[in-house]
């Protein structure tokens, strides 16, 4: 069940094969509706952009077809650590001070015909 201003992602770290540093990170979308087409079970997700380990350095939109080296020493790179999240839209300050759903409570009121033992007990308000 999809919620209202959720949308899911998925990311995976690119590590070097020889020397173990990570370059950076594929970040997409995953495709909404049916759990089947979500599962990320035996094939590689669609990525839509790569950021760069290097902060400095600007993320890149991916057009397909890319290969990624290691910046450090040109060695290959694997994809490790496939994750997925959720972000969410932020919620308008408006809907806050909307009136709160179900009946409102009963202001108490203080009956003209209280029983005096009431009164004895000091239990009457």
């Amino acid at each position: 069940m999809a919620m209202a201003g959720r949308k899911d992602w998925v990311q995976a770290d690119l590590r070097c094969i020889m020397c173990g540093r990570v370059i950076g990170r594929l970040v997409g979308p995953l495709p909404a509706g049916d759990p089947a087409q979500r599962s990320l079970a035996g094939r590689l997700p669609q990525f839509a952009a790569f950021r760069p380990a290097d902060g400095h350095m600007p993320a890149v939109r991916l057009s397909g077809g890319e290969q990624f080296r290691c910046t450090t020493c040109g060695g290959a790179v694997i994809m490790d650590e496939l994750e997925t999240f959720s972000t969410y839209t932020d919620i308008d300050d408006e809907l806050e001070d909307r009136p709160r759903r179900g009946r409102p409570p009963k202001p108490w009121r203080r009956t003209e015909t209280q029983p005096a033992w009431f009164e004895a007990l000091g239990i009457a308000g």
